[in-house]
């Protein structure tokens, strides 16, 4: 059985720290109460650098394979079969590229901490279909 491994999507994280520290420095400056911005803060640094961890150590993942796709969210593994998959396409904000799976209910499961190629993209809609 032919599977699509997702890699880790950097850049999401550089953005998503990046981020942090951006608001950090710019709320620092209106007056909010040190504390409270320094408890915010950690707690985005705490849960960016967590899922981090857990992508660097395989227990989060994202597969695509003949079967549909599988993926691990808060230490759980959930699935969505082929038959319930329409399309999967990469939707892109600026330099950020998301795979994003449409079902068809009419939802939308987007994976912003993997990154997929065109290349895999054309393989999955292969396999799938």
């Amino acid at each position: 059985m032919r599977t699509i491994e997702l890699e880790i999507n950097w850049l999401f994280y550089v953005i998503s720290l990046s981020l942090i520290w951006l608001s950090h420095t710019a709320f620092s400056t209106f007056g909010i109460p040190a504390s409270l911005l320094q408890i915010v803060t950690m707690l985005l640094l705490l849960s960016v650098l967590t899922t981090l961890a857990f992508s660097l150590t395989g227990k989060r993942f994202l597969h695509i394979d003949k079967v549909g796709v599988s993926y691990s969210c808060f230490g759980k593994t959930h699935y969505i079969h082929a038959e319930h998959i329409k399309s999967i396409k990469l939707r892109s904000f600026g330099v950020l590229s998301i795979p994003e799976v449409y079902l068809d209910n009419g939802t939308v499961k987007r994976f912003l901490s993997w990154k997929m190629t065109r290349e895999e993209l054309n393989k999955a809609d292969t396999i799938l279909h």
